[in-house]
């Protein structure tokens, strides 16, 4: 894996396929990656309806971020795709799509790992003469809501702090920091499975989530006792680090890439990662606008 494959846009080689259920709809699911044209983005495709209706993986296609970020055009939505999109982001694939044949990627084993290892095996392709898009901020971006908050300064590298904090004795402030790059990412980031508290299970179910869930795609912290699998955790701070996953996944809504920014967050959640993905984008179209002034200008 090559630095230098971050600086031309890439796709997939060829397609490759995963089966499964989702998480949250219970939904019989096959996902496929193809290889997208340059300067198209990610795109999704629901395979299973008439007319294959496509949905850019872009913020402005976000319909719900309850326990998920889900997307969507009019009645076509796909539900939870950040671990689909962590895993194109922390390869480094700039144009993929991506085909599901029901409203929700398959949950696999709760975290990106899988699809990161499908996409692997996929192989990667190069638009040599379609320089990438990077997500380019003139200055600091800061957010801040209910507690969470989130600060983001231009890098030369793609680089994420993170602090998670829950009240609950199972479960101390957890905090990571982590330079992102394909091999950070398969290593530290794309294992660490989705969780939930026990509490939260039967409400869950009520509103029509988690019906896919079992513990062999999720973690369940009880009371006292941690649920999984007889494995036990794959990190001892797997919990912080799925969080970053799913940061990763919905800033790539921002439709660039993400190797030119650091990122600081504390009490990280989809609903705000979608909010505060919104003002980077802001702060980079501003940017791109003073660029081509002064171009024009000198």
């Amino acid at each position: 894996m090559q630095k230098d494959r971050f600086e031309a846009q890439t796709t997939i080689e060829r397609p490759v396929t995963l089966e499964g259920i989702g998480l949250h709809t219970g939904n019989a699911s096959t996902l496929t990656f193809q290889s997208a044209p340059a300067n198209t983005g990610i795109r999704f495709f629901r395979s299973d309806l008439p007319g294959r209706p496509m949905i850019p993986a872009r913020l402005g296609y976000v319909v719900a971020t309850l326990r998920g970020t889900n997307i969507g055009i009019g009645d076509a939505k796909v539900h939870t795709v950040e671990h689909v999109l962590a895993s194109l982001t922390g390869l480094g694939i700039d144009n993929a799509d991506v085909h599901v044949s029901a409203n929700e990627p398959p949950a696999m084993d709760g975290s990106a790992r899988p699809f990161f290892a499908a996409l692997l095996k996929a192989g990667m392709r190069r638009y040599p003469d379609q320089p990438k898009r990077h997500l380019c901020i003139p200055e600091e971006v800061t957010y801040e809501d209910k507690g969470s908050f989130y600060r983001a300064v231009p890098s030369e590298h793609f680089e994420v702090k993170a602090t998670l904090i829950h009240d609950h004795p199972l479960v101390p402030k957890l905090e990571l920091s982590v330079r992102i790059d394909p091999e950070s990412f398969v290593s530290e980031i794309a294992g660490a499975r989705t969780f939930c508290f026990e509490h939260e299970v039967a409400y869950l179910k009520s509103q029509g989530l988690a019906q896919g869930g079992s513990l062999e795609n999720a973690v369940v912290i009880g009371r006292d006792k941690i649920h999984t699998t007889p494995d036990g955790l794959r990190f001892p701070d797997e919990f912080v680090r799925h969080k970053v996953l799913d940061l990763i996944g919905d800033l790539t809504l921002i439709g660039r890439s993400l190797f030119k920014i650091r990122v600081e967050t504390v009490r990280p959640g989809h609903a705000h990662n979608i909010e505060f993905a919104k003002l980077l984008a802001q702060a980079a179209v501003r940017m791109r606008g003073k660029t081509r002034a002064a171009e024009t200008s000198a």
